[in-house]
């Protein structure tokens, strides 16, 4: 091979590689994208999303209390 090949060889490689890098990044924004929607989203979920706290837990054999 003469260097002209090697050089044309080299080229195509870099260009292989440098679309890949591009295609990674389009892909790597797009997941940052939907990880952004969805944590505003679950914090939306989170908020209209009513709660209730247990104060005590009864003793076995004790009775239900009613209300």
């Amino acid at each position: 091979m003469d260097n002209a090949a090697i050089l044309v060889a080299t080229a195509a490689v870099l260009s292989v590689w440098i679309a890949i890098f591009i295609y990674l990044w389009r892909i790597d924004a797009a997941a940052r994208a939907l990880r952004r929607e969805l944590e505003r989203e679950r914090e939306h979920n989170d908020a209209s999303t009513p709660s209730a706290t247990v104060n005590r837990v009864r003793e076995a054999g004790e009775p239900v209390e009613r209300r």
